[in-house]
């Protein structure tokens, strides 16, 4: 018998098990063998894996590996295991997020390549010279300094505390919020165009702000604007620390799987992990912004140094992007559920309410393993068993939530940018 993950189900396989979906409801018999009309349904019911009789996980792996090229796979999994090599390979679902990543390079589904993602691991001139230019800037700083009202801070949209001021009226109708959101009739057609993606994926057309209000829910609405919102507010981040549009790339994968993840487990408000997702990293954006020389010199410790970028950044200045992130969304007076996811995304089980952070610290490890976007990390952290333990899934929603990110993403960038 074996776990065997629903994307991976072929006719003729006779279930170990009575089937149930992450509910608990009965789906399918005991004995029960596969054919063409379940395996299109189980998707449907949520069903993510199957105790299947006669056959074991590690048989559904090898007849996998064994459909592609021995001499691609060996390469991959050499290129793929430096990209992990922070991360515990014998932790269960890091050695199938591995696995997954493996079979995906060799497929040729990434567009990027491993080797010229990671570089070489130079440790000559280069060295000598982020050792130097360490120097030239004090070794820490102060992250409250960064967040005076008299440094070049960004500020929150007025539209977002507009809507949430309609919002906290208790006699506000689904019309009246939608009558403050179009004000902003950029952020009004970007909401539309997004309620109408494969992002919710509605069988009909929502033409109309107060219908989405209605159909997604008043906080929903609001979250998703300030998600909106907060993607325009940086501007003017040296190009030469970091490309924004692969910054905004791995920000809106992580939002997306770490929504679907919400999901698995009956958050009711996924669009507000979908946000802590896309701001998770919005500290790095105020280090590019206003301490560029500190901010250069952990890119270069990290890169030289072979090591985790958040840990470079802590060597470098004492704390990390996300303590000034959290910060930073304290000072906006945003919901403290996005502060502590930012706050806490690189060690949940510091955070009073850790199921949240451990969600976006799960989906921030899978979007760096896959290489979607980069604000900087070009390793794959190390995954929490803790954090894992939070979550409480099975290792096969893995496959699945990554599915389900790469249907969506290119027409969310395509929708956003």
């Amino acid at each position: 018998m074996g776990i065997i993950n629903v994307a991976e189900l072929k006719r003729e396989m006779v279930l170990a098990e009575d089937l149930r979906n992450l509910d608990g409801r009965f789906v399918l018999a005991k004995g029960t063998k596969l054919n063409s009309k379940h395996l299109r349904i189980l998707k449907m019911w949520g069903v993510i894996e199957a105790n299947i009789e006669r056959i074991s996980r590690k048989d559904v792996e090898e007849n996998t590996i064994a459909q592609l090229d021995p001499a691609v796979i060996e390469e991959v999994k050499n290129l793929t295991g430096e990209r992990f090599h922070h991360a515990d390979l014998e932790h269960p679902p890091i050695r199938e997020l591995y696995r997954l990543c493996c079979l995906r390079k060799a497929r040729g589904r990434s567009g990027m390549t491993l080797r010229e993602d990671l570089g070489p691991r130079d440790t000559g001139k280069k060295q000598v010279d982020s050792n130097r230019l360490s120097n030239d800037v004090a070794t820490t700083i102060d992250p409250h300094e960064l967040i005076r009202n008299d440094i070049k801070l960004p500020s929150l949209p007025t539209i977002y505390l507009q809507i949430s001021e309609a919002i906290n009226r208790p006699n506000s109708s689904a019309r009246d919020i939608a009558k403050v959101i179009s004000k902003d009739t950029s952020l009004s057609a970007r909401l539309l165009k997004i309620v109408n993606s494969t992002f919710y994926g509605f069988p009909s057309k929502i033409d109309t702000l107060s219908r989405a209000v209605t159909i997604i829910g008043t906080m929903q609405l609001s979250t998703l604007a300030l998600g909106m919102n907060i993607i325009r507010v940086f501007k003017r981040i040296p190009s030469h620390l970091i490309d924004m549009k692969s910054f905004w790339e791995h920000s809106l994968a992580c939002g997306i799987n770490a929504r679907i993840i919400a999901g698995y487990k009956k958050i009711q408000n996924t669009e507000r992990l979908f946000v802590a997702g896309l701001l998770h990293d919005i500290g790095r954006l105020l280090l590019y912004s206003n301490a560029p020389l500190h901010a250069k010199n952990a890119l270069l410790s990290a890169k030289y140094g072979d090591t985790l970028l958040y840990k470079a950044e802590y060597k470098i200045m004492g704390f990390d992007h996300s303590k000034i992130g959290g910060l930073l969304l304290k000072k906006w007076r945003l919901p403290i559920s996005l502060e502590n996811s930012v706050r806490h995304h690189h060690s949940p089980h510091r955070s009073k309410d850790p199921l949240e952070p451990a969600i976006i610290h799960l989906a921030d490890i899978m979007t760096n393993a896959l290489g979607r976007g980069s604000s900087g990390e070009r390793f794959v952290p190390p995954l929490s068993p803790d954090a894992w333990e939070c979550i409480g899934l099975s290792s096969n929603i893995l496959s699945s939530t990554i599915r389900q990110t790469d249907r969506q993403i290119e027409e969310i960038i395509q929708l956003l940018f």
